[in-house]
């Protein structure tokens, strides 16, 4: 198949004077420069999608646009690309914003399909693919059975779509032919371990909290892709052939991302919804085996246990359900064991970055490590 010509994915992303000056406060700088325009990069990448597409029909143009509008948040996993990128001495904007760009429909994809494996129908506070979907089938005149089918294909097919646009992203950037066989190499091989970590999550539902593996869970299905492979990808693309230095990448990658995995575990117990968009009793119902559960469920007596045995998976737990989780895994200390353990792989993402990176790369990690002791969404 002959490739779709590159578009402009972002009018200037990094300005050229400034490409150079990735140093000290200068790193951060150029990334917030770049997140600006971040998404006007991945919807560069959906018009290539268009493109490819358009002698299908207008069925699947709908389903882009709906997939492109499901894109939103920070864009966090696009900003440790530049981070990586540009500590590593990464200038060439178009190939910047191509693999930050791929990233992010790496992101959007894996979320259509947890969203739809676990059973969510709203992202950001806001109803999400699924949910449009299925709303829209509605208003229609669909009956309820068909609708429902209609919106779980369209999760599933959306997600696929914004796999595959990413790989193809990665595989015709503007980078040398090696370079792009290597950013592929890296997506797909750090998309198996996510799949991996998503498979042992929905399979520990199944068993008795003190039984999971949480810790695995988030290495797996966290920290690989939202941050491993955010930070090899954007080195690999700036050049970095060190084998040592892609290798610290990945162990800094697990610390931090399961320091943040962790984080976003709490907010989903204790967080506020307005705040985090996401209902706080979404993990309870799913019954997931956070370390706080796994914690909380080892170190409580039979009343306790036998409490979150009966509220953990239950499809229609309320409000006083969540409470009395809650209750349990603040008087058991599991929350403040939980705490600690973020304290200590923070620390130990700061300490291998401090030793492996250049100073400028390894100051922005260690500051956006830090700051997820305060985060609240």
């Amino acid at each position: 198949m002959k490739p779709v010509p590159a578009a402009s994915v972002v009018e200037d992303p990094v300005p050229p004077a400034q490409a150079h000056d990735a140093t000290g406060d200068g790193l951060a700088a150029l990334v917030e420069a770049f997140a600006v325009h971040s998404p006007a990069a991945t919807s560069a990448l959906w018009q290539r999608v268009r493109a490819r597409c358009a002698d299908i029909g207008p069925a699947v143009t709908r389903l882009i646009d709906d997939a492109e509008a499901s894109d939103g948040g920070k864009h966090m996993r696009p900003r440790l690309v530049a981070a990586a990128y540009l500590g590593m001495g990464g200038a060439e904007r178009q190939l910047l914003a191509e693999v930050a760009g791929a990233q992010q429909l790496l992101h959007l994809g894996l979320c259509m399909h947890d969203d739809l494996i676990d059973g969510d129908r709203v992202r950001h506070g806001v109803p999400n693919l699924i949910g449009r979907s299925h709303d829209a089938a509605l208003a229609a005149g669909t009956r309820a059975d068909a609708a429902e089918r209609q919106a779980l294909a369209a999760g599933l097919l959306a997600g696929d779509l914004a796999l595959n646009a990413a790989l193809l992203a990665l595989l015709e950037s503007a980078a040398p032919l090696p370079v792009r066989h290597r950013l592929a190499l890296e997506a797909t091989t750090e998309l198996e371990r996510t799949i991996a970590g998503e498979l042992l999550d929905v399979q520990s539902e199944t068993i008795t909290p003190d039984r999971a593996t949480p810790l695995r869970v988030a290495e797996l299905k966290t920290a690989a892709y939202s941050v491993v492979l955010p930070l090899r990808l954007g080195a690999v693309a700036a050049g970095c052939e060190s084998e040592a230095t892609l290798h610290s990448l990945t162990q800094i990658g697990i610390a931090l991302g399961i320091a943040y995995q962790l984080a976003d575990d709490d907010l989903g117990l204790f967080g506020v919804t307005e705040a985090t968009g996401k209902s706080v009793l979404s993990d309870v119902r799913q019954g997931k085996r956070t370390e706080h559960i796994r914690i909380a469920y080892a170190r409580a007596g039979f009343a306790d246990r036998a409490t979150l045995d009966a509220v953990l998976g239950l499809p229609d737990a309320t409000d006083a359900d969540a409470d009395l989780v809650r209750e349990i895994v603040l008087r058991t200390g599991a929350r403040e064991s939980v705490a600690r353990i973020v304290d200590e792989y923070m620390s130990r993402g700061i300490r291998l970055a401090d030793t492996a990176l250049p100073e400028p790369l390894a100051t922005h990690l260690a500051d956006l490590a830090r700051s997820m002791r305060g985060r609240r969404r």
